[in-house]
């Protein structure tokens, strides 16, 4: 199972960028329709602590914020302080900034990117003798996820986008247009998994 792991992500190093970010139809027009209106008649509250008003969470949006696993992890990582309700409204305001500037399904945006980017295999230090070597392993998908949230954090500390929900917004619209640094990450590990195939133990049969 391992070595046909090796396989695929040979295959994924191999294939171009462009071609895993073709063009998708998220969402129909009547259901750009509904988010615009949906967009529009948001109830907005005042920040205490900057004074300015702010679109509300919608009990949709939260509700899938705080039980989808993927938006749930995301949500922890970005997390500081215990203050998980500000890393809530920050997402949420990466989904309203993706849906204004796209008109497609921001959830759906936000899966397919971060699925872009997860890598399936990474590599442990073991021992050959007096040696440390690289050895290849499978990774479970809540571990393919974090490996791909972390590239994303970090990338999104280096844009100029004035806020937070800007900046991640527009780094997870940068890897579904092929045009993140991510990419390049998860390119960068995949050959290096490769690169110490040779170090996967096999058991022989008895």
């Amino acid at each position: 199972m391992l070595r046909s792991l090796v396989g695929r992500a040979l295959t994924v190093a191999r294939a171009p960028a462009a071609k895993t970010t073709g063009q998708r139809a998220y969402v129909t027009r009547l259901q750009v329709d509904v988010m615009k209106k949906a967009l529009k008649d948001a109830e907005m509250v005042v920040n205490p602590r900057t004074n300015a008003p702010e679109p509300q969470i919608l009990a949709s949006y939260q509700q899938k914020l705080r039980s989808d696993p993927l938006f749930t992890q995301l949500v922890n990582m970005i997390m500081r302080d215990g203050k998980k309700a500000l890393a809530e409204r920050l997402v949420y305001g990466a989904l309203l900034d993706i849906r204004k500037h796209t008109n497609k399904d921001p959830f759906m945006l936000v899966s397919d990117a971060i699925n872009l980017v997860s890598p399936l295999m990474d590599t442990k230090s073991g021992r050959q003798g007096s040696k440390v070597i690289q050895v290849p392993r499978a990774l479970n998908l809540r571990q393919r996820r974090r490996r791909a949230i972390v590239w994303l954090l970090h990338a999104v500390n280096n844009r100029n986008e004035r806020s937070f929900s800007m900046r991640l917004s527009g780094e997870l619209q940068a890897i579904v247009n092929g045009t993140s640094g991510v990419l390049e990450k998860k390119l960068q590990l995949h050959k290096f998994v490769l690169d110490n195939r040779s170090n996967i133990r096999t058991t022989q049969p008895k």
